[in-house]
């Protein structure tokens, strides 16, 4: 697979509907209708192969990844174990929680850790807004071909984020558009089981705000919890966000702050890092914005200090609902 490309390009050129080779993946594909079917729902699987997208990555949600790995690693991976028995995996989860605290990640990260050196797991990632469109019955359709292609590349992920967005509740009040979505959805996640392995994750900040039809047993019937992390998790992610920096963080450093970012999700806390390194950058090379040129930098001479951290932390307001 060539990633990067969209559906309109390999509608346009036929030479890239022939064949498609990923050195990295190690996949390739010379089914003409599987290629046509991308092509219409002008969709890729996104590229997690890199194994920085990991559960190492995701901190202060040990639980959720014991659970996942249970309730979707093991389906993915040994299908033969639920169908000795004749039992139905979850088909469906939903990621809930205010916005920055791992929703996103957690789901790359579990297509990855899925992926084997002899099987890898696609991840199809659409936004909920993405999948309407102004044409009637537009929506709906590209909606099928999505769940076509994903059984095409099973095992796969399929991840809605904000699908609030794609299947609101339903009311008198509502228009059909929205309406005929969420029945397109609903009929698509009840006929997942003749689809394979393919598991749909869906992220929203209101789960509330979700058609209570889709969150029934055997459609998304399991649901996951996304808190502010707690005074623990905000250690866990700091230390995963600073473990690369030379001199080392000191713990006690480390602590002191977990303790002052009350309130923080763990987005706040990674871009809390990012500008201490900026802070850092320019303190040491003021030049290079000034220059036009690029000039011989060293990364080890760019020290992030205790009061770049801090200076950032006593500028940034966070809500405390």
């Amino acid at each position: 697979m060539r990633w990067g490309l969209t559906g309109a390009p390999l509608a346009t050129d036929p030479n890239r509907l022939v064949r498609f080779y990923d050195a990295e993946a190690r996949w390739s594909c010379t089914d003409i209708s599987f290629l046509c079917i991308l092509a219409l729902a002008d969709t890729d699987p996104v590229n997690v192969a890199s194994k920085s997208v990991s559960f190492d990555s995701v901190g202060g949600l040990d639980d959720h990844i014991v659970h996942l790995k249970e309730m979707i690693g093991l389906p993915l991976l040994y299908p033969e174990l639920f169908s000795a028995k004749n039992m139905t995996p979850p088909r469906g989860v939903i990621f809930y929680g205010p916005p920055g605290t791992g929703k996103t990640l957690l789901a790359r990260a579990l297509a990855n850790s899925c992926s084997t050196s002899n099987q890898k797991v696609a991840f199809f990632m659409r936004k909920g807004a993405d999948c309407l469109s102004k044409w009637v019955g537009e929506a709906e359709r590209q909606l099928r071909l999505l769940f076509e292609a994903a059984k095409a590349w099973q095992p796969s992920i399929i991840f809605f984020d904000e699908i609030d967005g794609l299947a609101p509740v339903r009311s008198s009040r509502q228009d059909q558009v929205h309406a005929s979505i969420v029945s397109t959805l609903l009929a698509l996640m009840d006929g997942l089981d003749g689809r394979g392995q393919v598991v749909v994750v869906g992220a929203t900040n209101r789960v509330d705000a979700i058609d209570p039809a889709l969150r029934r047993p055997g459609r998304f019937d399991r649901e996951f919890h996304f808190p502010l992390p707690d005074l623990q998790g905000r250690r866990q992610i700091l230390d995963i966000h600073t473990n690369k920096w030379e001199p080392p963080v000191p713990p006690a450093l480390l602590d002191r702050l977990a303790e002052e970012t009350r309130g923080y999700g763990g987005a706040d806390l990674r871009a809390l890092c990012t500008e201490a390194t900026l802070r850092a950058m320019r303190r040491h090379y003021p030049q290079i914005y000034q220059s036009e040129h690029r000039l011989l930098v060293r990364p080890e001479d760019v020290v992030v200090q205790e009061g770049d951290l801090f200076d950032v932390l006593s500028g940034k307001r966070v809500v405390i609902l």
